[in-house]
């Protein structure tokens, strides 16, 4: 696939609906989107546009939203709109770490910089999913939580892996995703970033590399609908002790997700919502 997008979709929506189709576009298994961008609009609206290389696939992700939603698909100037909307991002500023694209140098007060040019995977640190993840990192470090084993589970551009391994350099860390872009794109960033851990290609839990693993720590900034199915799962491979933090649920969907954990024998803990999004705190 092409980096350089050449058709879009475009649709206005209610916050929740429009939030959940954007995580459809950009996170179910079949998604074709080269970027899946969320902007304000107003209140209780906001537009939703996707990025994709060819009109086929974007007639084919127009279809498989709800009759709802009122979408448009057009075409594109001739340019890499990819890069260019990750040109204009601002850097990111999250508890000790500073998320930066290589158009910008790493701000010089910035304790752990993060570089992050996301191409074709989810995960700039510009989302509020990702925002909560990393200060719930920050705290954890800070109340001096030190994990020898490391997963992130649904890595997307590898930067929570990233920036668990800017604190805890000497952890074991493992990262997987759904994905091949993304493993490929997560190798590349921590390769930016001066380092390296494995990362592999599954779904979910389905893979040798985790069979009979436990972790200290787990990050999980996925969906609501996949990690209520996965609590179980989550949960044993916890070692006692163990944290796991979990995002990419929207404010509404909190609770319903946070029962599932606890029906798993594990204290949650609700944070506080950031752009509409309420992220996890799980302990064994």
């Amino acid at each position: 696939m092409s980096d350089a997008a050449k058709w879009a979709l475009d649709l206005r929506a209610t916050r929740d609906a429009g939030y959940d189709i954007a995580e459809s576009l950009g996170f179910a298994e079949l998604a074709d989107a080269l970027s899946v961008s969320v902007f304000e609009d107003g209140p209780k609206h906001v537009q939703v546009q996707a990025l994709y290389a060819d009109e086929a696939t974007a007639h084919a992700a127009r279809a498989t939203l709800p009759d709802a939603a009122e979408a448009a698909v057009s075409a594109l100037p001739d340019e890499d709109w990819v890069s260019l909307s990750q040109s204009g991002l601002p850097v990111i500023r999250a508890g000790r770490f500073a998320v930066h694209g290589s158009h910008d140098p790493a701000p010089a007060d910035a304790e752990y910089p993060i570089l992050v040019d996301a191409g074709l995977a989810f995960g700039t640190g510009h989302h509020g999913t990702t925002l909560a993840c990393l200060t719930m990192i920050d705290d954890l470090e800070a109340e001096g939580i030190s994990p020898d084993t490391i997963l992130d589970l649904g890595t997307g551009t590898g930067l929570l892996a990233i920036a668990a391994l800017k604190l805890w350099p000497e952890a074991k860390t493992l990262a997987t995703d759904i994905d091949a872009d993304a493993v490929e794109v997560a190798a590349r960033t921590a390769a930016a970033n001066g380092m390296s851990f494995d990362c592999v290609q599954a779904d979910g839990f389905d893979t040798d590399a985790l069979s009979g693993k436990r972790f200290d720590l787990l990050l999980a900034n996925i969906m609501a609908g996949p990690l209520r199915g996965m609590a179980a799962e989550i949960a044993d491979a916890l070692n006692p002790g163990g944290y796991a933090v979990l995002a990419g649920i929207l404010d509404n969907q909190a609770e319903w997700v946070a029962d599932a954990f606890r029906a798993q024998g594990l204290n949650v803990a609700l944070q506080p919502s950031v752009e509409g999004w309420t992220s996890l705190l799980a302990h064994k």
